[in-house]
């Protein structure tokens, strides 16, 4: 389940019940790490974020953010320290996701900058905001009932006690008071800023992993930051997580950036480990040959799984393997890619029923799914598709629009104990506890390994109990 989930907001979520914190705010462990005298990039806990401040003479410019305004208004204090300066300027978004611009609000004298489409999907996530409440305050329920089961003086009981202390900031952070602040300026394919002394060149990569993905180059320093698009530990590269990908866009942007004048020396991801030019050049390759692969296949008249075995992943990948990653990952990373980009060739039925949904509502969308199923040769019908259609439409807090989709994936792959998984997801976030409790049974019975599947049924049975 949590792997068809990897492009969706709330990987997060799930990350951050295995990630360890301290008790107090001011504990937060933040790395910070100078690359020059110009140039920090602090790099926080919990997401592993790196966020990047930048000294300019017309005042400093921090690069995303974390999405806790309480760790957001730490590493304020930790850049005023290190720069001996306050006179923040300007704040960026790399895009609009909650971990990167929700403690925007740590900096209101500055001015925010980001992709054209940002205010509109963060006040949308104003929604969210409610629904991750509620979410959090019943993991919180989920986290003390594990606490009870475990030995008191267990690492299990530790660990569980210090995600508890997490989740309650989580809460805390996100409840009255929190005030989500989107870009004041906005862009919608380039953009440069004169800083004086620096410039920073900002180009929209296209729809990829948010829909709002910029890339900021600044040549002085010879520095990319390039969002969430390129990751390799924890994650891996998130570039296919929108259904429409402007793939194009994307090679263009790559080109422009690693073929240019100004030569890059170091690469600055939104999280983890700093990326050296050679690795994204990697990626770059990586992308073109599975561009040019598969619009060759499809020109040729060949079907996906045979435009699919024509391009095995390089062996040159393997250092995933190192960065913490099994083989089966990497295989089904590749195989998603492969899938999401030949939806781009082909019609995605999933995409088509989720624009319907958008447009006019559940009814209009299960009249287009009618539709396209009495046509299905002529499109794409892919699992991983309708489910993260059915997630994006679930994080906005739309959760009857995701219940539909997530139905619409049952029937066409009603073997797949994985749409079972998601529909008891959303049955359980919109409170039809019965509901849920049925369809986390039937994923059970498909996959007798899914432990999710059966905690989940722990707690929600636990809570009929009570009643």
């Amino acid at each position: 389940m949590k792997a068809l989930k990897i492009f969706a907001l709330f990987i997060s979520l799930l990350l951050l019940a295995s990630i360890i914190l301290p008790q107090a705010e001011d504990e937060i462990p933040v790395e910070v790490v100078r690359l020059s005298d110009r140039i920090l990039v602090l790099k926080e806990d919990v997401m592993g974020n790196n966020v990047t401040a930048i000294a300019s003479k017309k005042g400093l410019i921090v690069v995303d953010n974390s999405g806790f305004p309480s760790t957001a208004r730490k590493m304020r204090g930790i850049i005023e320290r290190e720069f001996k300066r306050t006179d923040f300027a300007f704040v960026i978004n790399t895009h609009f996701h909650w971990d990167h611009a929700w403690g925007n609000q740590a900096f209101p004298e500055a001015t925010i900058i980001g992709h054209a489409d940002c205010p509109a999907l963060m006040g949308r996530d104003r929604e969210y905001v409610i629904t991750r409440v509620q979410y959090f305050k019943q993991r919180l329920e989920e986290q003390k009932t594990k606490l009870g089961q475990a030995d008191p003086n267990s690492a299990e009981a530790q660990n569980i006690r210090r995600s508890i202390q997490q989740t309650e900031r989580d809460i805390r952070d996100h409840s009255d008071g929190f005030v989500i602040t989107p870009p004041q300026v906005t862009f919608n394919d380039r953009m440069t800023w004169d800083l004086g002394d620096l410039t920073l060149k900002m180009y929209f990569f296209g729809r990829a992993h948010s829909g709002t993905d910029i890339f900021i180059h600044i040549p002085e320093e010879g520095i990319l930051l390039t969002g969430d698009i390129f990751l390799d530990r924890r994650w891996l590269p998130l570039f296919a997580g929108e259904p429409d990908l402007d793939i194009p866009k994307w090679i263009e942007v790559l080109h422009a950036v690693l073929d240019g004048q100004d030569k890059l020396t170091r690469i600055i991801p939104g999280h983890l480990d700093l990326w050296t030019p050679e690795k994204l050049d990697l990626w770059r390759d990586y992308i073109v040959d599975l561009w040019s692969g598969l619009q060759k296949a499809r020109a040729e008249g060949l079907g996906f799984e045979e435009a699919a075995a024509r391009l095995p992943l390089d062996e040159k990948f393997n250092y995933l393997r190192e960065n913490g990653h099994s083989d089966a990952r990497i295989r089904e990373f590749h195989r998603g890619n492969l899938e999401a980009f030949w939806s781009q060739l082909v019609e995605s039925a999933a995409r088509l029923v989720q624009e319907a949904i958008t447009a006019g509502g559940t009814e209009a969308g299960l009249k287009k799914f009618a539709e396209l199923k009495s046509q299905k040769e002529r499109y794409y019908f892919n699992e991983r598709q309708f489910n993260l259609a059915g997630y994006s439409f679930l994080n906005s807090g739309r959760i009857d629009e995701a219940i539909a989709i997530f139905k619409m994936n049952i029937e066409l792959f009603p073997e797949s104990w994985n749409v079972y998984d998601s529909l008891a997801e959303a049955y359980a976030v919109k409170g039809e506890k019965e509901l849920a409790i049925q369809n986390y049974e039937r994923s059970i019975e498909l996959n007798l390994s899914n432990q999710n599947a059966k905690d989940k049924l722990i707690n929600l049975k636990k809570g009929q109990e009570k009643k």
